[in-house]
C-alpha cells in the first residue's frame, strides 16, 4: 500500500517537474535577451537554470517511481 502511493506520488511530481523544466526553456527562447540604454546586457538566465533544475529533479523522481512500481499481476 504504501509503496504504491510511493509509486503514485512520485510518478506524479517527475512529470510536474519535467513538464516545468520544458516550459522554462520554451519560455527562455521567447525572452530574448537585449542591451539596455546604459549598455547594461538584460537577459533571463534564471530560466536556464530553473530549467536544468526541473529537467534534473523530474529525472530522478521518474527513477524513484520507476523503482518502486508494482509489478504484481
Amino acid at each position: 500500500m504504501i509503496k504504491a502511493r510511493l509509486h503514485h506520488w512520485t510518478l506524479i511530481l517527475g512529470l510536474v517537474f519535467l513538464l516545468a523544466g520544458v516550459i522554462c526553456f520554451i519560455i527562455r527562447l521567447f525572452m530574448p535577451g537585449y542591451v539596455g540604454a546604459n549598455g547594461i546586457l538584460h537577459e533571463p538566465f534564471y530560466l536556464v537554470i530553473l530549467g536544468y533544475f526541473g529537467l534534473f529533479a523530474g529525472v530522478i523522481f521518474s527513477c524513484i517511481s520507476f523503482l518502486t512500481r508494482n509489478n504484481t499481476k
